[in-house]
């Protein structure tokens, strides 16, 4: 069987794997859309893949939750890192449920290193989504939702992530939507012990995910985002898989209207 990984960076996370939309606007008007300025400023007119990373880094951000392992020996305590971005101005993030899983505490390191503690408003374990709040005491850089319905095979796509919880900032790779709808089987080990993990509908692209970008974003080359990245091949090369983010629409709005 091929091994998959999930990308939350300290915890044990090994996985064993067995038509066309308008594009959508921001959820709410309290939504900052992707500094549409810094693509039009940025000096290298013929790399869009450096204006669309100028455009998004200010929204990704580092999620750190802090866990208690437990093995045949006994439980300690640790931390598992992982990526998020934000999705409205006032302080909504979203990220992988399984980065939260189990957390006692969950803080959020914005791009520009400032820490800030984080609260759980919504959770969809089915999905591995969830939706965290931080105080917003500025209108915060966030991500605009595209249409992941609208993707088609071949098309250029970008994913922004601290991989490996790397210093001096996030990693950035490259690449093109492999293909569509696939289904992969997951277990991992976590704080709360095995979790078996179905995933449904999945895209699949060629882009480098590594431990850590559970979590971040996968974007269009117009800054929009149309997945959330989860899985990548452990033992194999260019095979990486992204929740599409049509699927945390309900998700999101249960979030916000519980804090309305």
């Amino acid at each position: 069987m091929r091994r998959l990984r999930i990308f939350a960076a300290g915890l044990v996370l090994i996985m064993a794997a067995c038509g066309a939309a308008p594009t959508r606007t921001a959820a709410s008007a309290t939504a900052t859309p992707t500094d549409a300025a810094l693509l039009a400023t940025t000096d290298t007119e013929d790399e869009p893949i450096v204006q669309v990373v100028a455009a998004i880094t200010p929204a990704v951000v580092t999620v750190t939750s802090q866990v208690r392992t437990f093995t045949p020996f006994g439980g300690s305590d640790g931390e598992a890192v992982g990526t998020g971005f934000v999705v409205r101005a006032d302080g909504f993030v979203l990220t992988n449920e399984h980065v939260i899983d189990g957390a006692s505490a969950v803080t959020v390191t914005l791009a520009s290193g400032e820490v800030r503690p984080a609260t759980v408003v919504a959770e969809d374990a089915e999905h591995d989504l969830a939706v965290l709040k931080i105080d917003a005491r500025e209108n915060l850089p966030a991500l605009t939702p595209g249409d992941s319905g609208g993707l088609a095979m071949g098309e250029t796509v970008v994913a922004v992530g601290y991989a490996l919880d790397l210093s001096g900032g996030p990693t950035v790779t490259s690449g093109i939507i492999s293909s569509l709808d696939r289904t992969i089987d997951v277990q991992t080990s976590s704080g709360g012990g095995p979790i078996a993990r179905t995933y449904e509908g999945l895209l699949q692209t060629d882009a480098a995910l590594n431990r850590g970008n559970s979590g971040g974003p996968l974007v269009t080359l117009d800054g929009l985002v149309v997945g959330v990245n989860v899985a990548g091949g452990d033992g194999v090369e260019n095979i990486g898989f992204a929740i599409p983010i049509d699927v945390a629409d309900p998700l999101l709005e249960q979030a916000y209207g519980e804090t309305t």
